[in-house]
C-alpha cells in the first residue's frame, strides 16, 4: 500500500513584515503545488519533490535564497543549499557559490550521483562542494549559471547600501548597534508514495556577511535531515532556519532529530529542543537575540498504515510556513507570529494524516 504523501515549506524565522504576508504565503503555495505534482506522479521522489518546493522558493524574490538573497560585504550574492535524502542517508550541499542560479540544484545533483556509487579509481563522491570549486562542478553537470550580477534583486541591493551605510557611520564604541540581518532561509520536508523522507534547505545567508562565510544550510546535521523509518524508529526529516552561527554551535537541528525519535509527544520534543538544546546552551551567551525555527514531519507505520505528524516551532517573531497533503486540494500557508518572546513558540494542534 503506498504511503500518504506530504510536503511542508518554509521561508523563514525572523521579522516577517506584515505587508508581504500575502506575498510570502503565495510563494509557500507555489513551492508546496509544484512538489506535490511531483509527489502524485508514480516515479516521483521525495527527493526531487523537495528540491523542485526549494527551487522555486529560490526563483522568488522574496526570500533570502537564489534570486533576492542577502548580499554580502562585497556586494554579492553567496548561496548555501543541502539536501538529504532519508533513503539511505545521502547528503549533498554548496557552500557560498556565486552565479548558479538554483543552489538547490547542486545538491539534488550531488545526492544522485553519490547514490550510485563510487567514481572511477575507487574516488569517492563530494558531498560538499564550495565556491568556485562548487561553480565549476554544476556547470560541467549543465545546471543554470547566470552572471553574478543576475541574482541581484532590487530591494535586496538597496536594502544592502542602506546596511552598508549603517556600518560606515556606526560608533564602534556602541556594541548594541545592528541591522536586521534577514534570517528568512528557505527549506522543505517531504515523504514520498514509498514512504521515503526527503530533507532540504537554501539560504543567501546573513546581510553583510564575510565573503566565504558558510552558514547552516550547506553543514552536515545543521540545516537539515532526514531519515526513513526502520525497524522501531520513525522517520524523522526537519528543515531549520535562524542564525547559522547559532544553530550549528548548538547542534540544534540533530538534537531536535534525536528528541523527535526518543519523545513520544511531538510537541515536547519540538518544544524542548528550542527551550533546552537552543535557548538554554551555554554556547551562545556571547549573542544578545537568538534566532531559531524548525519545521518537522514523523512517520510511523502501524497496522500497515502510516501515519504523519507534522509540528513547527520557532524562537524568533515569525516564521513563515505551507503544508499540503495528497488530500488537499490546495495548501495551506501562514505566518506564525508570537508575542512573548522569552519563550518558544510551537503550533497549538497536531496535524495527523
Amino acid at each position: 500500500m503506498d504511503s500518504p504523501v506530504f510536503i511542508a515549506v518554509h521561508v523563514g524565522a525572523g521579522h516577517l513584515s506584515r505587508s508581504k504576508e500575502s506575498t510570502y504565503r503565495s510563494a509557500c503555495a507555489k513551492a508546496c503545488i509544484r512538489a506535490m505534482r511531483i509527489l502524485k506522479d508514480k516515479e516521483g521522489t521525495s527527493s526531487l519533490a523537495v528540491a523542485e518546493a526549494i527551487r522555486q522558493l529560490e526563483d522568488h524574490p522574496v526570500t533570502n535564497a537564489g534570486y533576492g538573497s542577502n548580499l554580502s560585504l562585497e556586494g554579492k550574492v553567496e548561496c548555501d543549499a543541502s539536501l538529504m535524502s532519508g533513503t539511505n542517508g545521502t547528503f549533498g550541499a554548496v557552500g557560498a557559490v556565486r552565479g548558479v542560479k538554483n543552489p538547490i540544484l547542486s545538491a539534488y545533483q550531488m545526492v544522485l550521483e553519490a547514490d550510485q556509487g563510487l567514481l572511477s579509481l575507487g574516488r569517492i563522491p563530494p558531498m560538499f562542494l564550495a565556491g568556485e570549486g562548487a561553480k565549476e562542478w554544476s556547470k560541467s553537470r549543465n545546471l543554470p549559471i547566470v552572471e553574478e550580477d543576475d541574482l541581484i534583486e532590487p530591494q535586496a541591493f538597496e536594502t544592502y547600501l542602506n546596511h552598508l551605510k549603517m556600518l560606515m557611520e556606526a560608533d564602534k564604541k556602541d556594541p548594541s548597534v545592528g541591522v536586521d540581518q534577514g534570517h528568512d532561509t528557505v527549506g522543505a520536508i517531504c515523504i514520498d508514495r514509498f514512504g521515503n523522507i526527503a530533507a532540504g534547505v537554501s539560504s543567501g545567508g546573513i546581510s553583510l556577511k564575510s565573503p566565504g562565510r558558510v552558514g547552516e544550510a550547506a553543514m552536515y546535521g545543521a540545516g537539515c535531515w532526514a531519515q526513513n523509518e526502520k525497524n522501531d524508529t520513525p522517520g524523522i526529516a526537519c528543515s531549520t532556519t535562524g542564525t547559522g552561527e547559532q544553530i550549528m554551535r548548538t547542534m540544534f537541528t540533530h538534537k531536535c532529530v534525536e528528541r523527535l525519535i526518543k519523545e513520544d509527544n511531538i510537541q515536547t520534543a519540538i518544544t524542548d529542543a528550542l527551550r533546552h538544546d537552543f535557548l538554554g546552551s551555554s554556547f551562545l551567551t556571547s549573542y544578545d537575540k537568538l534566532s531559531v525555527g524548525t519545521i518537522a514531519l514523523r512517520s510511523q507505520k502501524s497496522n500497515n498504515k502510516t501515519r504523519i505528524e507534522f509540528w513547527y516551532g520557532h524562537v524568533t517573531e515569525d516564521m513563515g510556513i505551507g503544508y499540503m497533503s495528497g488530500t488537499y486540494t490546495k495548501p495551506k500557508t501562514f505566518v506564525s507570529r508570537k508575542g512573548n518572546l522569552s519563550e518558544p513558540y510551537v503550533s497549538s494542534g497536531r496535524l495527523i494524516i
